[in-house]
């Protein structure tokens, strides 16, 4: 098994740097982060990476066209959700096998659909599902697309400084343990935060 995902992680790399080196590669980047935000499952990191082990110096214009690509997408995904729920979105989400994870999405707006959004954009956590039930549920769209669009940036220009500051490799292992950093992070936090509101009632 081992052997077999190596072997599929390198056909996936090189398929990527053959798009990378394309004379339509912005074409590429742009329409793989649209349909990740909103139907697809591959994620435009790997190709943006690719595309930067050859133009490292136009990371800032690369990850804009990517965030703008997933954007567009979260919009499109957005209405879907909202307007086309069963015939177009629900087979989506069946396909994926995210039913239940769709449902338990809908419980997590209930307490902030700008912090839900935010985190599901810039973590590894299937953003098209967020996406697709926060068009079905309704959620505030200015809330849902400030969140995207902080979330969608912040993982997209982080990546593309990681492989422009220390090169491709440096941001495919960031991408490859994206789970655990997101994971330890969230703990940080989540520690910082008990200590900012519970500390001070201990001295007062």
């Amino acid at each position: 098994m081992g052997e077999y995902l190596k072997e599929r992680s390198r056909r996936s790399w090189e398929w990527f740097q053959g798009r990378a080196t394309s004379i339509h590669a912005k074409v590429w980047l742009f329409a793989l982060a649209f349909s990740e935000s909103s139907f697809f499952l591959v994620p435009p990191d790997v190709l943006l990476i690719a595309m930067l082990a050859a133009r490292a110096e136009r990371w800032v214009y690369l990850a804009v066209l990517t965030t703008l690509g997933s954007l567009a997408g979260a919009v499109v995904g957005y209405a879907l959700g909202a307007f086309v729920f069963e015939p177009i979105a629900q087979p989506i989400v069946s396909f994926y096998g995210l039913t239940d994870a769709f449902t338990r999405v809908g419980t997590l707006y209930d307490t902030s659909t700008f912090w839900v959004v935010l985190a599901a954009a810039f973590t590894p956590i299937p953003f098209k599902v967020f996406v697709l039930s926060g068009g079905f549920f309704k959620v505030p769209f200015l809330s849902f697309l400030l969140g995207s669009t902080l979330g969608r940036s912040g993982r997209f220009f982080l990546v593309a400084w990681l492989s422009h500051r220390f090169g491709p490799r440096a941001a495919q292992l960031f991408l490859d343990h994206f789970n655990k950093l997101t994971l330890i992070l969230a703990v940080l936090l989540a520690i910082a935060a008990a200590i900012y509101f519970d500390l001070p009632q201990l001295f007062f």
